[in-house]
């Protein structure tokens, strides 16, 4: 932590999202943030730092899912399966849990996670999946929708996220509603409707537990279109809603390709 700390400004800033360089350093260090994520550490010497940052991540993105992966070998799968909306199994005595998150199929086992039968070696899709599991939300769904900035541990750097989510949205399908039904489409959404009024919105589910809900308001001769993404109040109680910013980041990095 303390050679993250080294690389970044000193400042205390803030535009991060975060209070203190220090508290930065430490988000970078479990895999929280992306060093990148510091718009002082962008500027300067781009292309060293983000050779050098990548290979950092993904080191602490190892180390963080082999931490979580032999955490849930203690985990009662069977519990686990009823608690997270996953469909257990028994296999010659040994438990599996099979789960899909943003539409693909895996595989939770005491010694791992698996795709296709084969042994995952992303790291994030342990770690989101690892969590998931282990936490075993012991909480209904409310139905009601909130967004980001309603938790504490992710209200820092709303911001920051808007940037790297909600926006990316906006300015793929600023003009374009029909394709931003199409994409939904494809990405097996839900058309819905509910307490938030928007010009449409669309229902997915990341984990079997965890729904997202994108409102999506078309531009007209004032405003630009906008985007908000919102996750049920009690989603915390399934996920580290650290963890569940970035999986919202990688479904939204998906979507807009």
């Amino acid at each position: 932590m303390i050679e993250i700390y080294k690389k970044l400004p000193g400042t205390n800033c803030g535009e991060c999202g975060e209070a203190t360089c220090m508290a930065f350093a430490l988000k970078v260090q479990s895999a929280q943030r992306k060093m990148l994520e510091c718009p002082y550490v962008k500027q300067e010497n781009e292309e060293s730092i983000e050779q050098e940052s990548v290979v950092t991540m993904e080191n602490n993105y190892k180390r963080v899912s082999k931490e979580l992966e032999e955490e849930v070998k203690g985990v009662d799968l069977k519990e686990a399966a009823d608690a997270i909306g996953g469909n257990y199994e028994n296999r010659d005595g040994r438990g599996v849990i099979r789960l899909n998150m943003m539409n693909k199929e895996y595989e939770v086992r005491n010694d791992g996670l698996f795709d296709n039968d084969t042994y995952c070696e992303h790291s994030w899709s342990k770690i989101i999946i690892y969590d998931y599991v282990r936490m075993k939300g012991n909480v209904p769904l409310t139905g009601n929708w909130v967004s980001m900035g309603h938790f504490p541990d992710a209200a820092s750097h709303s911001k920051a996220f808007q940037k790297n989510a909600e926006d990316k949205i906006s300015e793929k399908f600023n003009s374009d509603l029909n394709g931003l039904v199409s994409r939904c489409n494809e990405m097996e959404g839900t058309e819905t409707s509910g307490k938030l009024k928007a010009d449409y919105v669309c229902s997915f589910n990341l984990l079997p537990r965890v729904p997202m809900y994108m409102c999506f308001w078309e531009a007209d001769d004032e405003y630009s279109a906008s985007c908000k993404l919102y996750v049920d109040r009690n989603a915390d109680a399934y996920i580290d809603i650290e963890y569940l910013a970035y999986l919202l980041e990688w479904f939204v990095k998906i979507f807009v390709e």
